[in-house]
């Protein structure tokens, strides 16, 4: 699945840090500053890096892989 081009860097996808889902443990705080659903399936670990607020199910991936389709964090990325 070509899951790169679901990523959104657009400014206005990304959640500022004192939005509710930025304090649940089922978010990736690192993910969701990107523009990514970035919602954790907690038994597996897997990440969604559909668009923030996209329609339908999560398309759930290793965070590995999610990971390295955001794009970089700073300096040191993730």
């Amino acid at each position: 699945m070509g899951a790169s081009a679901h990523v959104s860097t657009d400014t206005a996808a990304w959640r500022a840090a004192d939005t509710p889902e930025m304090h649940n443990a089922s978010v990736d705080e690192f993910a969701a500053r990107k523009g990514a659903c970035a919602q954790v399936h907690l038994p597996t670990g897997r990440m969604c890096i559909l668009p923030h607020g996209h329609e339908g199910s999560c398309d759930f991936i290793p965070a590995e892989a999610a990971y390295a389709l955001l794009p970089a964090h700073g300096s040191g990325g993730r």
